[in-house]
């Protein structure tokens, strides 16, 4: 059974998908602080909307903190051989950006991307043909980390 307050943390949940970026940075910082360094509103959108329900359910248990606790120590004691940013993204994944309050989505194809019903070869072609500056595609898209002066 449902309680009064889990009503009103769906709706609040719900109101989450009318907000842009900054917006959502401002609930964030309203409710929980400092909001992250996070440049998706899609990815702020999902983590805010999975921090309301931790604060209002308590989030992991303790059984899956010290599973993830564990994980992590095995992961750093013994990272991948492969790194994750040499993989790139699979075919069939959606990569979202928003620019100037519009949303592009790119789907990964086996070879080359497709954005606005047009097959493109490079991640950076559609990054120019968005803002009219050369980018590079993956660091536009969110798949590279921004270098710290």
């Amino acid at each position: 059974m449902r309680s009064a307050y889990s009503g009103t943390l769906e709706a609040e949940i719900a109101r989450l998908n009318d907000l842009g970026l900054a917006e959502l940075r401002h609930v964030w910082k309203e409710r929980l602080g400092t909001p992250p360094a996070v440049t998706s509103t899609e990815l702020m959108r999902r983590w805010l909307s999975w921090e309301l329900q931790a604060q209002a359910r308590g989030g992991f248990d303790v059984t899956m903190r010290r599973r993830l606790r564990q994980l992590c120590k095995a992961f750093r004691a013994l990272p991948p051989s492969t790194r994750l940013s040499d993989i790139g993204p699979r075919p069939g994944s959606l990569l979202a950006r928003e620019w100037n309050g519009v949303t592009h989505r790119v789907m990964v194809l086996e070879e080359g991307f497709a954005w606005n019903s047009q097959k493109h070869d490079s991640l950076s072609e559609i990054a120019f043909r968005i803002t009219g500056t050369r980018w590079s595609g993956p660091r536009f898209f969110g798949l590279r980390q921004q270098r710290k002066s």
